[in-house]
């Protein structure tokens, strides 16, 4: 806002400035924000309103609103107000509540996309800044070519993907109210940090000279690469290079690491619910530091839009939560969202491919990058990417280009660009059918199922994530290839399809009905609805229901059926099954609000429970060295909370497994897994001297780093919160079976600075520092639909803000370590009492 200066005041009445000077000690009474400015950044967001038409604007910086006395007067300064001062384009109402949360309220969707841009710039601008750098393939010009070209290579990639031209296709493509949210989210973003100064920011890029302005397509350039898989394959894009003569080319070899997300999702129908409505659980698993956190958010435009959840960070709107009227959540699918093709190459000519028996040559796509040099200049790159039909040429590990074969990738989401205006529909739904009409008109998820219930007391599972569609012959074969072929068989073992290239046979197909040519229609996706309960954690659509398993022609792409699952998802099947020892329902089985939240963070190890009593008896009957171990063991409470002794030696002994152990019989499990029994199989310890040389191993392994066998667990796991460690539950859920899972992993995606320790040699978990918590259960939620409303607790574990200094820093963080839920405010009263900063943000100067 602009402030009108006292010169001009005075020059208007030259004859009556002491009367003037008195008279505008008078406030003005009007219609005026009860708080006000905190500081100088909040003062251009303050206004005095008459009705519904902003009248005057004058502001000084004590906060205070003063009126000329005189008509005369009035009538000069409203009319230079109307001149300096027009009605905003964007203007936002925030309150925050307790623990930080905004609710941010506005008038239409440009307006609701800047309070939105500029409450998450208060609390993570860092992060947003961090990741429009990464999508525009700036950061080598910021931070130099980075160790093994790290920078150099993801710039290259991103410029080679033209994301800022697909971005501007994507905005291009929405419906114009979520071009208008774009437009005001960058704009709110841009006033925060115009108002605020890159100098004084909170966080770890205050200062920086790569904090600059954004704008819609930088955040929509982001979204691609949220969206699509291969840019994941960045340093594999960069790195494909044609072979000189018959040598392959000389590029550096990159290994292979699926992402490590996971997540935890219940549907909860009206025959469980103690209400007898709907219920739902979410609990997504992942990154604790970095652009993949969630941010909680509270989302109201009267009479269009009220919902409540929470998003990744620089996306706009709710990507897991609720409204009135329905809940829902994700979890990443086991479905394949890329196919890689094995392209046979012409003979001496290492560009140019066999398609069908007939040359096709590749095209070269020439990117510049610039690369900041240790002495502070620059030097540019020139480097050339080539592509297929299919996609991009990627440098695979053990798949390199050679002078006969390249291997090219097509990504599923290549052409989706609905999934903003997806999950809009989704939060505007008023009954189940309305949701479920949201997934079939859109089809745009990307890479995630969608666990939903409501106040009907449906509960609905679909894994509606966009899918390669492959014709039955082309199925065929690549399982006979799975079988014959050592390249994909083994890329099969990772969770990868490689397709024969040069054969027309193996091309997408088109799917009447589906959102693009290739990928599969939303009519053959998989999906159930029940009164009881859905479910899914990461496994495939096949066992979303114990008791009603979701069985039929449908693509191997899209999940596999009647296979082993993971002892998470074992897990999650015996809580909601009501299978489980510790009963969560309760004796009438029909879970309240508070037994949903309580089941999640049983912190129950099911691997404990299927094996722990046999190891003991095995260990009683080994050397007199593993009596100690033996004991503590025997005296752990199968559990995985802070308090817990034993936990810390069981976790040691499975981590000298291999995953394969874990699903069927083998070293670990004597009993195999049985199709018809998914949830009770594989069971029983092992025979063999394999399960105590282990248990050896792991003993060994923690007196050498003079750890107590019967050490509490919240004395080695934690969490690291600018330099303050914060003890916290959980355990893995691949091995220990857990639902709450928390674990160490390196985040690849952003440039932030994190707790990074040594790992102890012979052990799959510990560090030098312990067990650090960097990835895990992030924003947990559950909700219940009662006859008065949705009501709802929640965590966001890391907590709302990324800034150390900010109150917001580990407050939730201190909750999820005591297991103490939080109300979610939802309703107006709530809300209203609970406000602890209430301000207006506009657009306005």
């Amino acid at each position: 806002m602009r402030q009108i200066p006292e010169t001009f005041v005075k020059a208007q009445h030259p004859i009556r400035r002491k009367q003037q000077r008195k008279s505008l000690q008078q406030p003005l009474v009007g219609r005026i924000r009860p708080q006000a400015p905190r500081n100088s950044q909040e003062i251009h967001s303050h206004e005095m309103q008459r009705g519904h038409s902003s009248i005057l604007r004058i502001t000084d910086y004590g906060g205070k609103l003063y009126l000329m006395p005189r008509l005369r007067a009035f009538a000069t300064i409203y009319l230079l107000c109307l001149s300096l001062a027009a009605e905003p384009r964007f203007q936002a109402h925030i309150r925050r509540t307790t623990y930080g949360i905004p609710h941010i309220e506005a008038r239409d969707f440009g307006s609701l996309g800047f309070g939105e841009g500029y409450a998450q710039a208060e609390d993570h601008l860092c992060s947003v800044a961090d990741q429009v750098i990464r999508a525009r393939g700036e950061r080598a010009k910021y931070f130099g070519a980075g160790k093994d070209d790290e920078h150099l290579r993801s710039d290259i990639a991103m410029k080679a993907l033209d994301l800022t031209t697909r971005a501007s296709t994507m905005l291009a493509r929405l419906p114009p109210e979520l071009r208008d949210w774009y437009a005001g989210y960058a704009d709110g973003y841009n006033r925060y940090l115009a108002v605020t100064g890159k100098d004084t920011i909170g966080g770890w890029c205050r200062g920086a000279d790569w904090v600059t302005p954004i704008t819609a397509t930088d955040l929509a350039a982001y979204q691609q690469i949220i969206l699509l898989v291969i840019t994941q394959l960045a340093p594999m894009i960069a790195t494909a290079a044609p072979p000189s003569g018959n040598a392959p080319a000389a590029t550096a070899f990159i290994p292979y690491t699926p992402p490590d997300l996971a997540s935890n999702g219940w549907g909860i129908g009206r025959d469980r619910s103690a209400e007898g409505r709907g219920m739902l659980l979410a609990n997504p698993h992942y990154p604790w530091v970095g652009s993949n956190r969630f941010w909680e958010k509270h989302l109201r435009i009267p009479g269009k839009l009220d919902v409540y959840g929470s998003g990744l960070i620089g996306a706009p709107g709710v990507a897991i939560g609720f409204n009135r009227d329905v809940a829902w959540t994700h979890t990443v699918s086991a479905g394949k969202r890329f196919t890689l093709y094995s392209l046979d190459l012409v003979p001496g000519k290492a560009t140019t491919y066999l398609y069908d028996k007939q040359e096709r040559a590749m095209t070269a796509r020439r990117v510049s990058v610039q690369v900041k040099q240790p002495d502070g200049g620059f030097r540019t790159v020139e480097h050339t990417v080539w592509f297929s039909h299919y996609g991009p040429i990627v440098n695979f590990p053990n798949l390199a280009w050679n002078a006969k074969r390249a291997v090219a990738v097509r990504d599923a989401n290549w052409d989706n660009t609905n999934s903003a205006a997806q999950w809009l529909a989704m939060g505007r739904a008023r009954s189940m059918k309305e949701f479920q009409a949201a997934h079939a008109r859109y089809q745009a998820m990307p890479w995630v199922n969608t666990i939903s219930s409501g106040r009907e007391g449906i509960a609905w599972y679909t894994d509606s994530a966009s899918t390669p569609n492959l014709s039955p012959e082309a199925i065929a074969e690549w399982l006979r290839l799975r079988q014959m072929d050592s390249a994909t068989k083994r890329l099969y073992q990772q969770g990868i399809v490689l397709l024969p290239g040069s054969d027309s046979r193996f091309e997408w197909q088109i799917d009447k009905g589906a959102r693009s040519p290739g990928v599969i229609a939303f009519s053959h996706m998989p999906q159930i609805e029940r009164a009881d309960y859905v479910f899914n954690a990461n496994d495939s659509f096949w066992l979303a229901n114990a008791g009603a398993l979701i069985t039929g022609p449908y693509s191997p792409l899209q999940g596999e059926q009647a296979t082993a699952r993971s002892l998470r998802t074992r897990n999650n099947a015996l809580t909601l099954s009501l299978r489980s020892p510790d009963q969560p329902a309760g004796p009438d089985h029909k879970f309240t609000l508070d037994e949903l939240g309580n089941a999640i963070l049983s912190n129950r190890s099911l691997t404990a429970e299927l094996l722990k009593d046999e190891l003991v008896a095995r260990c009683r009957q080994a050397s007199q060295d593993l009596a100690q171990a033996c004991d503590v063991l025997a005296a752990w409470d199968n559990r995985d909370n802070l308090e817990s002794r034993g936990a810390v030696l069981f976790r040691e002994w499975l981590g000298q497994f291999a995953q394969p152990d874990f699903l069927d019989k083998g070293k670990l499990f004597a009993t195999g897994f049985n199709p018809a029994d998914p949830v009770g199989a594989p069971r029983g310890l092992a025979p063999g001297s394999v399960p105590i040389e282990n248990l050896t191993r792991a003993v060994n392994l923690l007196r050498s780093r003079h750890i107590a066998l019967d050490v509490a667990l919240g004395e080695l796991q934690y969490a690291d919160k600018g330099g303050r460690r914060i003890p916290i539950h959980g355990g893995d859920g691949f091995t220990d079976g857990l639902m709450n899972m928390e674990r160490n992993a390196r985040n690849t995606t952003t440039l932030e600075p994190m707790d990074n320790p040594k790992p102890v040699k012979g052990s799959a978990f510990l560090t030098e520092k312990g067990y650090p918590v960097v990835t895990g259960s992030s924003f947990l939620m559950a909700v219940d639909f009662t006859a008065n409303g949705p009501h709802a607790k929640a965590f966001l574990t890391y907590s709302e803000s990324g800034d150390p200094a900010s109150p917001h820093f580990a407050d939730q963080t201190e909750l999820f370590r005591k297991k103490q839920w939080r109300p979610v405010l939802f309703e107006e009263q709530d809300i209203a009492a609970a406000v602890e900063r209430d301000y207006t943000v506009s657009d306005a100067r």
